[in-house]
Formats: C-alpha cells, sequence, structure tokens
C-alpha cells in the first residue's frame, strides 16, 4: 500500500537569547482596560396590595403579565375578592381568559392527582357560566365545554356530537388541551352516545371518532354497536357497515373477527345483508319512480314489485350484490343512479340483473319480462364462476343466460311458495324470526316449519298451465341466447 508524503513548510525555531528579551518584554506592556459591565435595571417586584390598586382604579395595562401569572397560581388561593376581579378582568383581557379556560379544561379533564398548581381550587370555585356578561358565541361553547367536563365522559361525547366534531377535535378547534383523560374518556361512550340519539346524520361523526378510538375500546366499541342496531336500521348506515366490514369481516386481512362475541359476529352478517338488500330495494324504487322514461308496461312493475318483496325475506343472507343495468335503465336514472351499478352490454334484451352472492350458492335474478327466471349457481362447481359473476366487465343478459346453472326457477303465478321450497333445498333459508312472508296475503304468508302453505287445488291447475307455457318460452329464450353468444365470439 502506497501512502502519499506530508509537506511541511519550513520552520524557522527562534535562538535562545531571542525567547528570553521577548519574556522580558511581556511584564512592560500596559494592562487592558476592564470591560465595562452595565449596572443591571433592577426593578423591585410590586406587592400584591399595588397591583391590586391598579385593577381598582382601572389601570390594568400597568400590570405585567407576571404579575398577573403571580395573582392566578399564588395569591388567589383562599381570596374570593381577587378571584372575582381576575374573572371580570378576563372578561376584557384575551390572553387571560384564554390561559384560564386552558386550565379550567386541566383541571376538570384530568384525574384529581394530576391537577398539581394548574389552577387555584378558589378560581375553579369562583367560576360561573355567567362570568362573561357579553358573551360571543366561542364563548358559549367554550363554557358548554367546561360544563361538560365537569360531569360524566358521555357529556363531552354528546356535546361533540352536537357539533360534529370529536371530543378531540372539539377541544382542538377552541386552541384547547386535547390530549385530557376525559376526551379519551369520552371516545369510549360514542357507541353508546350515538345508539341514544337516534339519529343517522351521525353516521360520519360516529366513524370518525371509532378512528381515533384505541384499538381495544374500538372493539368494544363495534361489538356495542352490532348488538344495539337492528339490521333495518343498518340497511341505513351504509358507510357505518362498510367501515366494520373492513375491520372485522373474517376474511379481510389484519381482521379483528375473533374479537367480537358471538352475538355481534351474527349481527354482522345480519348487517351486511341488509345494507345489500337496500341497495337492491332502492334500485327497484328507482326503476319504478323513473317510469315515465322507461315506459314499463304494468304487469312488468309489478313483476319488480314482487321481486324486491320476496327478496326482503332473505335480507340477512346477503354477504354482496352486484347490479347490472342496461344503458336506457342508466339514462332514464340519471343523477339518482346509485355509484355501485355496473353496465350491461347490450344485446337486444330489456331487463335489468341482479347477482347475490349467498356463500355457497350464486343467485342471478332477472327484474322482469318474458323469461324473469332466477338461476342457481353452486360456487363450488365452477372455479371460474366468481369472476365471471362479479369481476368480469363485460356481461350481458344473454351471456349470463348462457351460464350453465344446476337449476332454474320461474317466476309465473304462486311462484314465492314453490320458490322458497326450492331455495330451502340448498340450505337458503329466510330471515331469523320470519313469521309471515313480505309481499304475500297473510293466508298464504305464513311461514311455518314446513315453510309456506301450498295454494288451492284450482290455484295449482291455474300455476301449472302457465309454468308449461313458461318453460317453452324459457327454452326458446335460452337458444337464442346461445345462438347470440355464439356469433358474438364470447365463451360462457
Amino acid at each position: 500500500m502506497i501512502f502519499s508524503s506530508l509537506s511541511l513548510p519550513d520552520f524557522s525555531p527562534l535562538k535562545p537569547s531571542e525567547l528570553l528579551d521577548f519574556s522580558k518584554s511581556l511584564g512592560k506592556q500596559k494592562p487592558l482596560p476592564p470591560i465595562p459591565i452595565p449596572s443591571p435595571n433592577y426593578i423591585k417586584p410590586r406587592t400584591v396590595e399595588e397591583i391590586l390598586k391598579d385593577i381598582e382604579t382601572n389601570k390594568i395595562d400597568n400590570i405585567t403579565n407576571l404579575e398577573w401569572i403571580y395573582l392566578v397560581y399564588f395569591k388567589s388561593d383562599n381570596n374570593l375578592e381577587i378571584c372575582q376581579l381576575i374573572w371580570n378582568i378576563a372578561k376584557e383581557k384575551t390572553w387571560l381568559k384564554h390561559r384560564l379556560i386552558w386550565n379550567l379544561v386541566l383541571y376538570y379533564g384530568n384525574e384529581s392527582n394530576n391537577r398539581k398548581r394548574i389552577i387555584s381550587e378558589s378560581l375553579v370555585n369562583s367560576f360561573s357560566v355567567d362570568f362573561l356578561d357579553k358573551v360571543d358565541y366561542q364563548d358559549l361553547v367554550l363554557i358548554k365545554i367546561i360544563e361538560s367536563l365537569k360531569k360524566a365522559p358521555a357529556d363531552l361525547a354528546k356535546l361533540s356530537l352536537t357539533y360534529k366534531k370529536t371530543p378531540k377535535d372539539l377541544l382542538r378547534t377552541y386552541q384547547l388541551p386535547h390530549w385530557i383523560k376525559k376526551a379519551e374518556d369520552a371516545l369510549t361512550t360514542v357507541a353508546e352516545v350515538f345508539v341514544t340519539s337516534r339519529d343517522l346524520q351521525y353516521e360520519t361523526w360516529l366513524l370518525n371518532c371509532l378512528e381515533e378510538i384505541l384499538s381495544e375500546d374500538q372493539i368494544k366499541a363495534t361489538d356495542y354497536l352490532l348488538t344495539n342496531i337492528s339490521a333495518e336500521i343498518a340497511g341505513d348506515l351504509p358507510n357505518l357497515v362498510e367501515w366494520v366490514k373492513l375491520n372485522f369481516k373474517p376474511k379481510n386481512s389484519n381482521s379483528k373477527w375473533h374479537q367480537l362475541s358471538r352475538k355481534a359476529k351474527e349481527a354482522l352478517r345480519k348487517w351486511i345483508g341488509a345494507v345489500n338488500y337496500k341497495d337492491f330495494e332502492n334500485i327497484v324504487e328507482l326503476l319504478l319512480e323513473r317510469n315515465d322514461e322507461l315506459n314499463i308496461p304494468e304487469w312488468e312493475k309489478n313483476q319488480l314489485r314482487k321481486r324486491k318483496d320476496f327478496w326482503a325475506n332473505y335480507s340477512d343472507c346477503f354477504e354482496r350484490i352486484r347490479i347490472l343495468l342496461p344503458q336506457k335503465s342508466i339514462n332514464a336514472l340519471g343523477q339518482y343512479l346509485p355509484e355501485n351499478v355496473d353496465l350491461l352490454i347490450e344485446d337486444g334484451s330489456d331487463t335489468e340483473v341482479c347477482i347475490f352472492d349467498f356463500g355457497d350458492w350464486f343467485i342471478v335474478e332477472f327484474f322482469r319480462g318474458e323469461g324473469s327466471e332466477t338461476r342457481l349457481f353452486n360456487r363450488s362447481q365452477n372455479p371460474d364462476l366468481e369472476q365471471k359473476l362479479f369481476g368480469s366487465s363485460q356481461v350481458s343478459v344473454k351471456h349470463l343466460r348462457c351460464l350453465k346453472p344446476r337449476e332454474i326457477h320461474d317466476h309465473v303465478f304462486c311462484w314465492q311458495t314453490y320458490c322458497e321450497k326450492w331455495l330451502k333445498l340448498s340450505n337458503i333459508l329466510p330471515n331469523e324470526g320470519t313469521v309471515f312472508f313480505k309481499g304475500l296475503p297473510r293466508e298464504y304468508g305464513r311461514y311455518g316449519s314446513d315453510g309456506l302453505p301450498l295454494p288451492s287445488d284450482q290455484k295449482q291447475r291455474e300455476r301449472n298451465y302457465n309454468l308449461e307455457k313458461w318453460e317453452n318460452k324459457i327454452r326458446k329464450i335460452e337458444s337464442e341466447a346461445e345462438e347470440y353468444v355464439r356469433q358474438q365470439g364470447w365463451q360462457c
């Protein structure tokens, strides 16, 4: 290894005699003048009496911030007169008012053993909600915050709900300490506060609060919501249901599903089904409302109503749905079109389609038309089926009719009774607790251990007559669909 050499300049050392002469000269030099040190501008601290005199004579500007702090922290204990003066001055002195309110929030917002010298007890006790005789909107909110902190944590949660802010955000908004313990405790009560409010407009507030809650408390809050909000109400809370699905659905990564109670797990399944059914119901209602643009004949409108009513009896079971509409229906709905709707490829058909996921089974429901059938597919028998039904963007009515289902069910006269029994064979059962089927007359809608009662002999004969015509029609529809798909070069 080669190192570079160090090159130094020539060094000429002083001779010994020269060093001696230099040392003698040092004592002959004049000393440096002393550095001037300014005399301190010392101000003698004023007495409490002097400060109070300024207050009494309204010479507030003479009082320094340090003197105010001195009064607040050291001379206000057991002195009601000083406390009242301080609160009165705070009406006009903004920084003092904010400091007092800040300290009151710290005082009431933490445990008693964490209140050391935050503010004197006398100032706390002399605070009155009417200490500001000319309060503005912000002062009113500050007073409400302090009053809520004097009570249970749920009171702060209720106040934050009123302003549609999380407890911490409410404090941040008014530049108050948001890290206080009572704000954390208030978050643990938001589920109960939301359920008690019975107002669905606070859904976003609830979600924001849930995001701030610590993991263990978040699980408890979710469990409470699931077991105290019915599936029917959850159907009107799609964002909450989506949040719960994201965090607690068993198939999702990092799911907290196993930490929910058994009752909550069962409720989650019903919640998901209720929201999915709500999407289906809303689409049917919209189609009926926009009939002027669609020109749906009365018999097809009746078909839409019957589909909506029948599947309401199975709403708890929908794990997910996919709604597909032709371009004509999408145009008719216009600005009312929901986001979770897909377009059917034009193939000459004139019906809407909904695909239901029942776990082990997929059901394809055609809303209306001469065929208007229900197709049942076994999930396990075709590994590509899920992608075709839920993942593909290239879907048309004829394409769906080319897929080979396990079975097909009609929608002719009295179809609801026979469809219920048909679904039961695949272990697809109505909602738990069903006593009467929605959409059926009471005499035919009573649901028992044997399912729905069979219609009279005369009605069965009428049904058989119509069923034979439907079977001929559906064979023709399927044949036309297969031919169309073959001509288009599509694959089923």
